[in-house]
């Protein structure tokens, strides 16, 4: 009987594997899981972190569940120039170790060129202001968006009022969900990563000057309490501004 058991444990354990796939990292509240990697992580991002919690140290991802029996959450990682998506899932045993070296997890952005050719097209469209955030001399602006039918089009504006220079690292993003569970329940918040489809190469502003980053985002119809976050990260400084994209802008924006 105890075999038995031992077995049908076994068997659902590698179902549950099978059906979420390679890069589902399953974490215990017991225990810490580990991501490594082939090159240094500088951004980790849980979509919930009242579930998991994650800390980088070098090349490696620690992982962990702050209780247990918890949902599944989305996970980004940017490991030296490449961005890595997956899911946390609890587990009561999961692996100690994720090995994600040698390119084995790793799955290319598919940039379509219809879309590079629209973020083209959007370097002649007029200037708007949608939002914009200024600090230490540097001011980050949404000056555009865009729908076609599978995709959302941003442009930035930087502008750099530093006699520093201000070297563009990469621009990052996130949808920002509110939800309650329960009528008298109160009100929560959960964020969850979005992977670009296409960008434009970073470039550096330089002191007194401005330039314009585009991106492509994956289509997604917003609530009236949900927002898309963007931002923007210095390569060589802390100087990073954070937009708040409301869904009412998204919503009204002109088609292509």
């Amino acid at each position: 009987m105890k075999n038995l058991v031992y077995i049908l444990l076994l068997y659902i354990t590698l179902s549950c594997q099978w059906v979420m796939g390679q890069d589902t990292v399953l974490v215990s509240h017991q225990g810490k899981s580990y991501l490594l990697f082939d090159d240094p992580v500088s951004l980790v991002d849980v979509g919930n972190p009242a579930w998991y919690e994650a800390h980088i140290e070098g090349s490696t991802v620690m992982v962990v569940a702050r209780n247990d029996s918890l949902p599944p959450t989305p996970i980004y990682v940017q490991v030296g120039e490449k961005p890595f998506t997956g899911m946390l899932a609890y587990h009561p045993s999961p692996a100690p170790f994720y090995d994600f070296r040698q390119g084995t997890s790793w799955e290319e952005s598919k940039v379509t060129s219809q879309a590079a050719e629209r973020l083209k097209s959007m370097q002649a469209r007029k200037d708007l202001n949608f939002a914009q955030k200024k600090e230490g001399g540097v001011t980050f602006r949404l000056v555009g968006i865009l729908h076609d039918l599978s995709a959302t089009y941003l442009k930035f504006k930087i502008s750099n009022q530093s006699s520093v220079i201000y070297q563009t690292d990469f621009i990052g993003f996130e949808r920002k969900q509110r939800y309650r569970k329960g009528f008298f329940a109160k009100e929560k918040e959960a964020t969850f990563p979005v992977q670009p489809l296409a960008s434009q190469a970073m470039k550096p502003i330089l002191p007194y000057s401005e330039g314009y980053l585009y991106y492509a985002l994956p289509l997604w119809a917003l609530d009236a309490k949900e927002q898309i976050r963007a931002t923007l990260r210095e390569k060589t400084g802390s100087r990073s501004l954070t937009l708040k994209i409301h869904a009412r802008f998204i919503r009204r924006a002109d088609l292509f």
